[in-house]
């Protein structure tokens, strides 16, 4: 089995989510003593996951990141995957996944976005690399990379005082409702560049033969209802919420 060596150790987030209960626990393979991290999670709409960044992410990790996802949603809607939000509140780091479109930010209203769709019911393996003025998407392990210009300069560091928001902006935002297999943060540009490497191994697997953890809401429909697609456009926080 390939163990990448890391430079830096990554931050990896688990939650176990069970109902309006949430139970968050993080380690790494350098970190963990004893623990261990969940093979999956699936978040549901009464998901309430926050926890101050400095308990997530190393004091040393600054906003160029890498990010290496496993991901399967089964609801079609305009939710963050994740958020870090500075002590006043306001948005540093996070991605956004709406019907066609994976929107990833790097401050208030700063952000750049891809054309690819996660809301089609089916597992996606990603990454995405946030590297000085440049955010990169990667998928096919690495074959396929798509790279955005940012417009604005980012900030360098996250505020230590913040907080991280797994599957939502805020605790009144609509929540991220699917299944997460992996879900890492790593400093090192290389994590993203060679992302298939760091899957874990069922998260490597075909969709057949993935771990089937029980589905607390409906499996999204193959075709999404236009009426759901055109509410989400009309909506004026659809691209850059509040």
């Amino acid at each position: 089995t390939y163990q990448p060596r890391h430079p830096e150790p990554p931050a990896i987030l688990g939650a176990v989510v069970q109902g309006s209960r949430c139970v968050p626990a993080w380690s790494s393979p350098l970190w963990m003593v004893g623990g261990r991290l969940p093979l999956g999670v699936i978040l549901t709409q009464r998901a309430r996951v926050e926890v101050p960044v400095r308990e997530v992410l190393p004091a040393a990790f600054g906003t160029d990141v890498a990010l290496v996802l496993s991901l399967c949603s089964h609801r079609v809607n305009s939710a963050f995957l994740f958020a870090v939000k500075s002590k006043r509140k306001r948005l540093q780091l996070g991605v956004q996944l709406i019907p066609g479109k994976v929107i990833v930010y790097v401050g208030h209203q700063r952000s750049v976005y891809f054309d690819y769709n996660v809301h089609d019911g089916r597992w996606h393996n990603l990454a995405l690399d946030i590297r000085g003025q440049e955010v990169t998407l990667l998928t096919s392990c690495g074959k396929q990379r798509v790279r955005a210009d940012l417009q604005h300069r980012k900030d360098k560091a996250l505020d230590p005082g913040g907080s991280f928001l797994l599957g939502k902006l805020n605790q009144h935002s609509v929540q991220f409702e699917g299944a997460l297999c992996q879900f890492d943060i790593y400093p090192s540009a290389k994590a993203a560049q060679n992302y298939c490497k760091y899957l874990k191994k069922q998260c490597r697997q075909a969709d057949a033969d993935r771990p089937q953890l029980p589905p607390l809401v409906p499996l999204l429909p193959k075709e999404p209802r236009a009426s759901e697609m055109n509410a989400l456009k009309q909506d004026p926080k659809f691209m850059f919420p509040r």
